[in-house]
């Protein structure tokens, strides 16, 4: 039998989806961050509005753009208990409607009374806007017109305050929020999961320090991911070694290793109550077959539980060391048929 190992650091296995979520999280916050410096504010004044005479506030043009819209922002300005209508307008040239909005606003108040209890209670919602693209360059002009302005069933004939913003490049947000925490949550929990993938082939819980198993992996392109999880006691030392031993189908030893395992120590009210660590390995083997894996933790006297787990297919987050280990089942089938 002739076996050749050798380690090399790849990024061969690397899981790419989670920080193509991630990129694109990142491409949205970056969208977010500039959207701002887009716009450029074109109207921003007060105006009176009578009932069905339109007031029309300034032309302008509007030309093709590759980011934002044209924004339309208009604000009544009425008495509690009082309702409005109105209609934010943009006219062509011949005066002929092309685009419009129509917002029924509103602003109430009152009391109310509950379990011997009371108080007031205000709302209103008087705010009502427009987003305009054109595909081609055009002129128009902005108008407001009052529909209805009343309170309760009652008319009321009186002009109606509006504040009025017109501003150029604006990017509506309220989609890209959105999208930046669902491609975020994608990512961080796809993140998350890359441990995860694969099929476990070995899992071996022992109140001991020396679990075994055996199982089937390997092949062209199957990663092995190899964990050893150490809980110890109070009179653990800083450091164990934990060695792994790897048998071929024959029984035959391919490879063996020793491993530092860093403990971390939990502690309650100043007193150590015990320590865990982990080992992880990956490993490439030339062709599928049957491996036995073998672990020994040294010093065993403080170890309390060893847990041995082997994944095949695995990916990893980032570049990392594997094993190769070459030539082992093809020597032998070589061997055999001879």
């Amino acid at each position: 039998m002739s076996v050749n190992v050798d380690t090399q650091r790849t990024s061969r296995f690397v899981e790419p989806w989670p920080y193509v979520a991630l990129g694109s999280s990142a491409l949205v916050f970056m969208a977010l961050i500039a959207s701002p410096f887009f716009k450029r504010t074109l109207v921003s004044k007060n105006v009176s509005v009578s009932t069905g005479k339109p007031v029309k506030l300034k032309e302008f043009t509007l030309k093709p753009q590759p980011i934002g819209a044209l924004r339309v922002d208009a604000e009544a300005w009425i008495r509690t208990n009082q309702w409005v209508t109105y209609e934010i307008q943009l006219l062509d040239q011949q005066g002929k409607l092309i685009a419009s909005a129509v917002k029924q606003a509103w602003k109430e108040s009152g009391r109310w009374y509950e379990d011997g209890e009371s108080g007031t209670w205000a709302e209103q919602d008087l705010k009502g806007g427009l987003d305009v693209r054109v595909k081609k360059e055009e002129k128009v002009t902005l108008a407001i017109n009052v529909l209805g302005y009343g309170a309760g069933r009652s008319s009321i004939n009186l002009p109606v305050p509006f504040k009025v913003k017109v501003e150029n490049g604006v990017v509506d947000t309220r989609h890209l929020w959105p999208g930046f925490f669902g491609s975020l949550a994608l990512g961080v929990m796809a993140y998350l999961s890359i441990p995860q993938i694969g099929k476990q082939v070995i899992k071996e819980s022992l109140n001991d320090s020396d679990p075994s198993g055996r199982g089937t992996v390997g092949g062209a392109n199957r990663l092995v991911r190899v964990n050893v999880d150490v809980k110890s006691d109070e009179t653990s030392p800083k450091e164990l070694e934990v060695r792994l031993f790897i048998n071929n189908s024959y029984g035959e030893q391919v490879y063996t290793t020793s491993e530092v395992m860093k403990l971390n120590f939990k502690k309650e009210d100043g007193k150590i109550e015990g320590a865990s660590g982990n080992v992880q390995k990956f490993f490439l083997f030339d062709v599928q077959d049957s491996y036995g894996f073998q672990v020994e933790v040294l010093p065993d006297s403080p170890v309390d539980r060893t847990i041995l787990k082997v994944k095949d297919g695995a990916r990893t987050r980032h570049p990392v060391d594997v094993v190769y280990i070459h030539g082992d089942s093809v020597d032998r089938t070589q061997s055999q048929n001879v």
